[in-house]
């Protein structure tokens, strides 16, 4: 056994000895390196092929009808859905309500891909200013300002005497934007029911959309923990039949069973047809594109000067460019 050298103590050796297996396993890892650098360079490509797997969305150029700006938005353009709420709403992965474009600066939600081509239809002039006006208002931007974007839609559809079911389903979209705050997603879900009701007004107990309202109606009553109307609701649809023999006919039953359980929570759709109810709800054209063309009364005095919304928005083919 070799002495220690002269001047080296013993705690230095101990110290060499403690600190070689680092040493030791530094010398060897270097040769694995390049291929560590490689695995994790890979990583946020692999990150973002999984978020790609899920919503695919692209950034697209927008153009405001109304005061000419231009803004650039992710929208999303694929999602996968793996199931629907009682209230409608999709789950899994995907984005719901989609994204709707809105103006940076005036906050004019931009619900059709047409309307910067309509706005220079001369026939529509009219309807155009007094959008822009209302747009343009205090009361429209301080409310647009504090509120989700599909708040402002139902604002503009309002103005355009959009009919009361279509109001109500962007005030009901509006509430899942704010899922997560009690009291705003309340008023909003206040909103909903006053023109579900109103559109149930409307269209009678012999209208195809009756049954569809009165269920969406139901389910926003229970939601606000309304029991005795969301019952009364969910009874007469039971006893009047006209969900018979549809995807629908067994959503009654399970609401009556969460109202005597006094559960306000939301829930997905428990013995109906999950796929069927989303065809019913957005049909297919011949030419495959979706055949839910609204049009909005009382925007100019032709009826073919009528604008039309479109849900969900399609990507335009070009960015529109400035003159």
């Amino acid at each position: 056994m070799k002495e220690p050298l002269p001047g080296a103590s013993p705690l230095l050796a101990l110290r060499r000895i403690w600190q070689w297996p680092r040493a030791l396993y530094l010398r060897r890892s270097a040769r694995h390196s390049p291929a560590m650098k490689f695995l994790f360079s890979l990583l946020p490509a692999l990150l973002l092929a999984c978020i790609a797997c899920a919503v695919n969305s692209l950034e697209q150029g927008f153009l405001c009808p109304i005061c000419g700006t231009h803004w650039q938005q992710r929208i999303e353009t694929s999602s996968r859905a793996k199931g629907m709420r009682l209230d409608l709403r999709q789950v899994g992965d995907v984005v719901d309500p989609p994204t709707l474009p809105q103006c940076t600066k005036c906050r004019f939600p931009l619900f059709s891909d047409r309307l910067t081509e309509q706005a220079k239809d001369p026939a529509k002039a009219h309807a155009f200013k007094q959008l822009g006006s209302f747009v343009r208002g205090a009361d429209f931007q301080m409310l647009a300002s504090k509120n989700p974007s599909y708040f402002a839609l139902a604002q503009v559809q309002q103005i355009l005497k959009a009919p009361h079911r279509h109001i109500a389903l962007s005030y009901l979209r509006a509430s899942w934007q704010v899922e997560d705050r009690e009291a705003p997603r309340r008023r909003l879900l206040e909103n909903a029911r006053e023109h579900y009701i109103a559109a149930l007004t409307e269209t009678g107990t012999n209208d195809p959309q009756h049954g569809d309202l009165a269920l969406l109606c139901g389910e926003i009553e229970r939601r606000l923990g309304k029991w005795g109307d969301a019952e009364k609701r969910f009874r007469e649809l039971e006893s009047s039949g006209i969900l018979k023999g549809t995807p629908q006919a067994d959503i009654p039953a399970l609401q009556l069973r969460l109202i005597a359980q006094h559960d306000s929570a939301p829930h997905l759709l428990d013995g109906a047809d999950v796929a069927q109810i989303r065809d019913a709800k957005n049909p297919a054209q011949p030419d495959g594109r979706p055949a839910l063309q609204l049009g909005i009364p009382g925007l100019t005095e032709d009826h073919g000067g009528a604008l039309k919304l479109e849900q969900p928005l399609k990507p335009p083919t070009e960015t529109p460019q400035e003159k």
